[in-house]
């Protein structure tokens, strides 16, 4: 794994146990003695992430995680939904039997994340779930696109939701994700694109990538 991605992986893991704030910075030394990482390719890390809009670099500060309005997120959501729904429709007839068994194999999984609250476990699987098919789409620049933009969501803002309630949400989208396999099965490519775009991406969930 790039020091990049490792930079990522750990930030995100942090926000979304609640060990990291959004308003914290981010300093070389503090990730150089977490990830056992050595000090220049952690600088380039995070001057990657800050071109990629998802940290903000403040001059003899450090980094902190960039801010987004309730409007961007919903601008958001908008676009990813569009993206997946595309990728979806294209990859529709690219998926195997065994893609199949994996992608219900892994809707198990979260099920069995969510009931255990291992949320950081859960937003691995559901990225797995969604990247089995991407990486399918012979479209590199939709899959590039999308890539980028899910990765500004980062983190999750479990800390400041009821248990009950992230217990819920994540339900309903994992009983969407069962919906989305059957919809890959049938080769409804055209449905399938629909009910991304506009029920696994739906605006009013925005609110819960909102810090």
């Amino acid at each position: 794994m790039e020091p990049k991605d490792k930079v990522y992986q750990f930030i995100s893991e942090q926000l979304t146990l609640g060990k990291l704030k959004r308003k914290d910075r981010l300093t070389e030394q503090y990730l150089v003695d977490n990830l056992g990482i050595s000090r220049t390719p952690i600088r380039e890390a995070l001057l990657q992430l800050a071109s990629d809009d998802i940290l903000e670099r403040e001059p003899r500060k450090g980094f902190k995680i960039r801010t987004y309005t309730e409007k961007d997120v919903e601008n958001l959501y908008q676009l990813i939904g569009v993206l997946d729904g595309k990728i979806a429709e294209l990859t529709v007839d690219k998926l195997s039997e065994d893609d199949y068994a994996l992608m219900k194999f892994l809707i198990d999984s979260m099920y069995s994340a969510i009931n255990n609250e291992l949320y950081t476990k859960y937003n691995e699987l559901q990225h797995q779930f969604h990247e089995l098919y991407t990486v399918k789409c012979d479209n590199g620049l939709l899959r590039k696109e999308i890539d980028s933009k899910k990765k500004m969501f980062i983190g999750k803002a479990y800390s400041r939701i009821e248990k009950e309630q992230i217990k819920e949400l994540l339900l309903i989208t994992n009983q969407e994700h069962e919906e989305i396999l059957m919809m890959f099965k049938k080769g409804q490519g055209e449905k399938l694109r629909h009910f991304l775009e506009h029920t696994h991406w739906r605006l009013e969930n925005a609110q819960y990538d909102i810090w």
